[in-house]
């Protein structure tokens, strides 16, 4: 039985690994892994923290709204900091902020209420962190 169980996690591994490259094969894989590069706003929602740093060093603006590929996250296009919150990132949301994001009132009012929308208190935490001077506690519309 103990042997059994200490199976079960690699051999569920390899499962997976195998349904992975059953579905390459047959060309059912996600839009990001079949290359070309990332925009800002998706390398935000994928937590490529690398890839962040070295499109912002190369020139992309943080703070500009960029397309996205399907399966990355349920719209096609959103500002860096948008992908961060509606990707539940927010230690990408401090790193775009660290690297020139900038947050007045309306883009805090925005991201305040979308982290609330979808229920995670680190997320919120993180865009509260930022919360401009003038940014006033309202409720956000429901």
């Amino acid at each position: 039985m103990l042997a059994a169980c200490a199976a079960a996690p690699p051999l569920a591994a390899t499962v997976f690994c195998a349904a992975l490259l059953g579905a390459a094969v047959f060309g059912n894989t996600p839009t990001f892994w079949k290359g070309g590069a990332l925009t800002l706003a998706e390398a935000a929602a994928l937590r490529d923290q690398g890839e962040i740093a070295r499109l912002i060093e190369a020139g992309a603006d943080p703070d500009a709204e960029y397309p996205l590929r399907r399966d990355v996250l349920a719209t096609t296009r959103a500002t860096p900091l948008e992908a961060a919150v509606a990707a539940r990132r927010p230690e990408i949301v401090s790193l775009l902020m660290h690297e020139g994001a900038t947050m007045d009132e309306p883009r805090w009012r925005h991201l305040h209420c979308l982290a609330d929308d979808i229920g995670d208190a680190d997320v919120l935490q993180a865009v509260d962190a930022y919360r401009p001077a003038t940014g006033a506690a309202a409720p956000c519309p429901q």
